[in-house]
């Protein structure tokens, strides 16, 4: 609001009516206290600058050019802070997936504990048993224990970023690629080169016009005698002042300018080719992670069926209980991968509309 308040008032000088402050100069001359021949003078006089041709618009160019440069750094500044905020999410996320995939593996491994409890309390099967059990149900509950700590953490991270607490929400869809390069110049990354660059070129339009200082206006009136005595005589005073052009000031002037719109074109060309690949990059890994996501779901299907199959031959003597236990894990660990791997989605998407310059939803 500060740089915008700033912005307000060269627009505001650019518009007024005078490049600056009018000024009056009034004067006393007499010889009373040197000759003492009685001379007086009274002159009160004024100056109003004016502009130079074209200078006002000029000036009016420049202040567009810097209002929309400070639009573009505001809107970087915001994609900049959604970036922030999109990664302490997909934090979150997949701090929170692992979480749910403790509490889904806590949660079998109880259930298994107790149904073992009572085959031993039945003596259907050995105590030896149990105890495995008991120690995988263990093991997954600080397992457990771990990652809710890790989530707590995300979100307090998220907390202290938005104020708010983390929630699942729907995923973003990525947003289709921009088509030409005229369509990567207007993403925010390249905005604020874009208007850099106006902004020299307006800058240096002006400094071509405002090639010297302001031509001033003057008028005055003038009241005086030549000695005791006399009559006064008034005398009306009209002029112009027009300074001169120092060519050295002005070319150097112009050459800032100059250069650093070369600058900004220059950053905007390395800025839209970044953009490219970044958008190329994402996309290509939004693709992985789909791939992998798919990958990890027909995983854990066929975990899930021989984990089934595993339980049966237990049940009918034909497989030791340490199988049993080691297929769980494993599907543990399968049912993880594909929660990570579906986060890992959504982060793909996010990262593309990040590229972008889209907030988030």
């Amino acid at each position: 609001m500060a740089q915008r308040a700033v912005i307000e008032a060269r627009r505001q000088g650019a518009q007024a009516l005078l490049p600056g402050a009018p000024s009056i100069s009034p004067s006393w001359r007499t010889t009373t206290f040197t000759q003492r021949t009685g001379f007086q003078e009274f002159e009160i006089g004024g100056e109003v600058p004016v502009w130079l041709p074209g200078e006002s618009r000029a000036l009016r160019g420049s202040v567009e050019a810097q209002t929309a440069q400070l639009d573009a750094r505001i809107a970087e500044a915001r994609i900049t802070l959604a970036g922030l905020v999109r990664e302490a999410y997909w934090n979150w996320a997949a701090a929170n997936a692992e979480r749910e995939a403790a509490q889904a593996r806590v949660t079998a491994a109880r259930a298994l504990e107790r149904d073992l409890t009572r085959q031993v309390n039945a003596g259907q099967v050995p105590r030896a048993d149990l105890l495995l059990a008991a120690a995988d149900a263990r093991d997954a509950e600080a397992t457990l224990t771990t990652a809710a700590g890790l989530a707590r953490d995300a979100a307090i991270t998220f907390r202290t970023l938005t104020g708010t607490n983390p929630t699942q929400g729907q995923p973003e869809r990525a947003a289709p690629p921009p088509t030409g390069e005229a369509a990567l110049r207007a993403l925010p990354a390249a905005a604020v080169a874009r208007t850099s660059q106006d902004l020299a070129r307006a800058e240096e339009r002006l400094a071509q016009v405002r090639d010297r200082a302001s031509p001033t206006v003057f008028g005055g009136w003038r009241r005086e005698r030549d000695g005791t005595g006399e009559p006064y005589i008034d005398r009306l005073l009209i002029g112009v002042r027009i300074p001169f052009s120092y060519a050295p000031q002005v070319n150097e002037r112009i050459a800032t300018a100059r250069a650093e719109a070369t600058l900004a074109e220059a950053t905007l060309a390395t800025v839209a080719r970044t953009l490219a690949g970044a958008d190329t990059r994402a996309r290509a890994q939004a693709g992985d992670a789909a791939t992998i996501a798919g990958l990890a779901e027909q995983r854990h299907r066929a975990l899930a069926e021989q984990t089934g199959l595993s339980e049966a031959a237990y049940r009918a003597g034909q497989l030791p209980f340490a199988e049993v236990v080691r297929v769980r894990s494993q599907i543990a660990q399968a049912d993880a991968q594909r929660r990570r791997a579906r986060v890992e989605q959504g982060r793909a998407a996010s990262t593309i509309n990040q590229t972008l310059g889209l907030e988030p939803q």
